[in-house]
């Protein structure tokens, strides 16, 4: 029934566009159609102005008296002109179109490995945890040449460029492995991610979810990840939707569907012409009335403050952290015809108790690029008072919660960057990068040790104490006190986790010192 009605569908359109072309004619007007993410038809009509272009770039192409590439005039045109829309249009040239398509779908072509430049050597940390060639490479293992090119001075983007291509092939890698050289036959291939890296239960009762991204099956990974703690006897959830840049609204609606009651709204979009559009929950979801806890941040952005709204404005869960983003402004992805497309800005997103999500912006607004750099500037990071609340924007929820608008969730429970100091000097002077190398550097000389353990047993038993240690006397401003010892450690084995196990591994040591899983954990416990 589908099909025919696609197919119906298609032909009434052909039949309006040969209606519309007609009347063109008469107006001096010309018509097109394009085709969205979702393989819907968009109607295009052409102005005089937007046909004086057509004609200008063809005047080039026939008559100009220098040889041009033509194909990246018009890239360069079209980029320029999204880029003074708005600050999230944006204009995917054909070469990245498919990677975009294939991002969304869950999906990236590669060989599967990770990777750092370390004394001027291409350093292996870990494969992906579904790469088909994990038992080709080892921890420290130097890559010398991919496909016969040398690439130790190369930077990272173009090594991933010669590891990436097309599904199936084969591309012969050089590798320095404990002072011998061999050589592997690596296959690429499309490798699948999950957009939950990591659960697991923090205490009897109090299950932990991370997602960080929101993509085509991101609510399937979600609900497995719902499912698996459920049987484990979870009956409270931390959802970590920090720096979560967003993605698929879909997945996002999907997800709030299991936390909210039958026809509650979880959002709705409108348009420059006023036009509502309201997305309601189906009552079908499987954690209702259950204590849920959302961690957000200045890192978690559009479908994650969409989801993050939705839960506060409907009285469903706290949510706990710092204020996210603020990106509230709905793209449809639309095709030009050679396999480029654009993301148009066409809405904006509202919450449930109308709130935009949007923050505001201007033209080449410079303070909107540097909008994270601004708000570590005044205070608001750090302290709760520095939020600007603007009172026309006030808000209340059907319990009687007071929320506010002007761009982005502000949280129920705020928690600064770092209650101990050295998560705030960590994050001042960026030292996580300044401890990167001499971390690295006692990896590759322990190596074969490394190597042989376990993730699990390395997140709960392994000590860093003789390396950090070393570490902390080249960090003056971090003072002994055991509560500050103690995170040291714990920043230094987390980082160590994150070399040789991934994301996953980094996440589950550090959130033993988390002050935002600490909050909720307290807040959990005064529910029972």
């Amino acid at each position: 029934m589908k099909k025919w009605l696609k197919i119906f569908n298609t032909i009434l359109i052909i039949l309006s566009m040969i209606m519309f072309f007609a009347i063109g004619i008469q107006v001096g007007k010309k018509y097109d159609i394009a085709v969205d993410e979702n393989d819907d038809y968009v109607a295009i009509s052409y102005n005089l102005n937007e046909q004086k272009v057509r004609r200008l770039m063809s005047l080039i192409d026939n008559y100009y008296i220098d040889s041009l590439n033509t194909d990246d005039l018009v890239d360069k045109t079209i980029d320029f002109v999204t880029q003074n829309l708005d600050p999230h249009s944006i204009y995917i040239p054909k070469q990245q179109g498919e990677s975009s398509t294939l991002a969304m779908e869950g999906f990236y072509e590669d060989v599967g490995i990770n990777f750092i430049k370390f004394n001027d050597s291409v350093v292996i940390t870990h494969s992906a945890p579904n790469s088909p060639n994990a038992k080709l490479f080892k921890l420290s293992d130097r890559i010398l040449e991919i496909n016969q090119h040398i690439i130790s001075t190369e930077n990272q983007d173009s090594i991933k460029g010669y590891l990436a291509g097309k599904p199936n092939t084969q591309i012969p890698i050089k590798l320095l492995r404990n002072g011998n050289e061999i050589e592997v036959l690596a296959k690429r291939t499309k490798i699948a991610q999950s957009s939950v890296p990591l659960s697991y239960m923090i205490n009897d009762r109090l299950g932990y979810i991370k997602l960080d991204k929101f993509i085509h099956n991101s609510a399937e990974d979600f609900r497995n990840a719902l499912s698996f703690l459920k049987k484990k006897g979870m009956k409270s959830l931390v959802l970590d939707l920090r720096d979560n840049p967003g993605g698929l609204v879909d997945a996002a609606q999907k997800i709030a569907d299991e936390f909210l009651k039958e026809d509650q709204l979880i959002v709705y979009t409108q348009d420059k012409e006023g036009k509502k559009k309201f997305r309601y929950a189906t009552g079908e979801g499987t954690f209702q009335k259950r204590p849920i806890y959302i961690l957000i941040n200045e890192g978690s952005a559009s479908a994650s403050e969409i989801l993050a709204g939705a839960i506060q404005d409907q009285d469903a869960g706290v949510i706990i952290g710092r204020r996210s983003y603020g990106k509230g402004l709905v793209q449809k992805e639309i095709s030009l015809g050679d396999g480029s497309k654009i993301r148009l800005t066409t809405a904006k997103y509202y919450t449930p108790t109308g709130r935009c999500i949007q923050k505001p912006y201007t033209q080449n607004d410079k303070n909107y690029v540097y909008d994270i750099r601004n708000r570590l500037a005044s205070g608001e990071l750090y302290n709760i008072d520095s939020i600007k609340k603007i009172e026309s924007l006030r808000f209340k929820t059907p319990k009687g919660k007071i929320v506010y608008g002007g761009g982005g969730i502000i949280p129920d429970v705020f928690i600064p960057i770092d209650t101990v100091n050295i998560g705030k000097w960590f994050y001042e002077h960026g030292l996580n990068n300044h401890l990167e190398q001499p971390i690295f550097s006692f990896i590759d000389k322990n190596h074969l040790i490394l190597e042989k353990i376990k993730e699990p047993h390395f997140v709960k038993y392994y000590s860093v104490d003789s390396l950090s240690n070393v570490l902390r006397k080249d960090i003056n401003p971090i003072q002994n006190s055991p509560k500050e010892l103690a995170n040291f450690n714990t920043f230094v084995k987390a980082s160590m986790a994150n070399f040789i196990y991934g994301s996953r591994a980094y996440n589950q040591v550090w959130n033993s010192v988390d002050p935002m899983i600490l909050e909720a954990i307290k807040l959990d416990n005064e529910q029972r």
